[in-house]
Order: structure tokens, then C-alpha cells, then sequence
């Protein structure tokens, strides 16, 4: 019992050194995955070949080098970071891969995070950007109405917006203000 104690301390202690020099790399270290985030303050995933693939907050509209570098950027294998000031800037949920082109630099790619990941996070969905799947997990939305609204959309022109999601089959006044909160509010509710 006594060595099982030791172990887990140890086990404990090491985690915490190695998120403490994760978050020396320019993560502010005030900032916990399920912390509420600052006006100008972001989340990122990267993935690919860094050091450290993960999520990380970053400024809002900050430069994709920004993350790639905080994640670690494999020198080994990838040139300096240069060529890519001219992709556009992050935003809430932004997902980067980092990959290596033929010629030894970087390669990214900027897509967007899972809706699952977006919800854990709190990122706001983007109701425009979804398919049939990514409704399906949304809570409180299983894979029937899922089907419905992908076909109602489909129905309307390719076209759904949040105050399209009363008229759907199975969505109520109680569902709707359950699911709304998980949306971005962009588009008009009007």
C-alpha cells in the first residue's frame, strides 16, 4: 500500500513538471483547458509533426506560427518557420497540421477542430460548417434528428440557420433552448 502511495506521488509529480515546462513554452499558465478564456484569448489544436501536438491558447488572430512554434516545431525534420505569415490568422476551434513537403519545409494546413472537441472546449459550432454527423453529437440531438436536419437543409436550398432549427421536425421550444447554446451566434436570429 505504502510503495503504491510513493509511485502515484511520484507519477503526480512528474505530470506536473512536464505540464509546468509545457507551459513555459509561452502557454500563460493561468489558463486550463476548461478555464474560461479572455476576449482575446483563443484555443488551437496542432498535430503533426511537433513536439508537443495538442491543444493551446493562443491571442486571437494570431499567425499560424504562433501555435506551430508553441507546439515544437520539429527542427530535425522542417526547416524554419518562414513562409507561412501569409495564411490566414487563427480562430476559436482552428486546427493545424504540421507535415513535411518533399523539400524539407513546412507544410500546414488549417482546418477545424471535431464539434466534439469544440464542445468540450466551449467553442461555439458553427451551424453553417456542420454535416449530419456533426449534429449527431451534438447533446440532445441523436442520429434521427440529425437526419432530419441535414434534410430539411437539404430541403431549403443547402441553407440552415439557427432560427431555421423551430421548424424541424422533433425540435421544440424546450429542445432548441437546449441545443442553442452550443451554436455560434453569427448568423441573425431575427
Amino acid at each position: 500500500m505504502r510503495r503504491g502511495v510513493i509511485i502515484l506521488s511520484a507519477a503526480l509529480l512528474t505530470a506536473m513538471l512536464i505540464m509546468k515546462n509545457r507551459t513555459g513554452q509561452g502557454v500563460p499558465p493561468d489558463h486550463a483547458v476548461f478555464s474560461t478564456l479572455s476576449g482575446s484569448s483563443i484555443f488551437v489544436k496542432v498535430s503533426g509533426e511537433v513536439r508537443h501536438p495538442g491543444m493551446y491558447v493562443v491571442p486571437d488572430k494570431s499567425p499560424v506560427e504562433r501555435a506551430v512554434i508553441e507546439a515544437g516545431i520539429l527542427q530535425s525534420r522542417v526547416k524554419p518557420v518562414t513562409p507561412l505569415s501569409a495564411a490566414k490568422p487563427l480562430t476559436n476551434g482552428s486546427a493545424v497540421v504540421v507535415s513535411t513537403g518533399p523539400d524539407g519545409s513546412p507544410l500546414m494546413s488549417i482546418e477545424r477542430m471535431t464539434v466534439q472537441e469544440c464542445i468540450v472546449l466551449g467553442i461555439p459550432l458553427d451551424i453553417t460548417a456542420m454535416d449530419e454527423d456533426d449534429f449527431a453529437h451534438v447533446p440532445g440531438i441523436g442520429p434521427a434528428l440529425a437526419g432530419r436536419i441535414a434534410s430539411f437543409r437539404e430541403s431549403h436550398g443547402g441553407k440552415l440557420s439557427l432560427a431555421d432549427l423551430p421548424d424541424v421536425e422533433g425540435i421544440g421550444e424546450k429542445k432548441y433552448a437546449r441545443i442553442l447554446p452550443y451554436f455560434a451566434r453569427r448568423d441573425n436570429l431575427r
